[in-house]
């Protein structure tokens, strides 16, 4: 394999998912959020990572974040209004 036939974008997708999900506890930055940002942030890089890793095209992987971060945000705004989940 030659190197001009790497996958950078992959390459650099991976690496920076991962520096910041493990930079990102030591920023001490997690006070200054919201709880459910700071898990929408990481699942964004959690699918950095999984882009990375994976041959899927990017519009399959996008399909991961986004639907965790809908999710998130749909339990946010039902905590929100004062209701139990369970």
């Amino acid at each position: 394999m030659q190197f001009s036939e790497w996958q950078w974008n992959r390459i650099i997708a991976f690496f920076g998912g991962v520096g910041v999900l493990f930079l990102f506890p030591w920023s001490h930055l997690s006070p200054a959020f919201p709880e459910w940002a700071i898990d929408v942030l990481r699942s964004v890089l959690l699918g950095l990572c999984c882009y990375g890793l994976t041959e899927q095209p990017r519009k399959v992987i996008v399909l991961f974040p986004v639907g965790t971060a809908l999710g998130i945000a749909v339990v946010a705004l039902y905590e929100a209004s004062g209701l139990q989940l369970l």
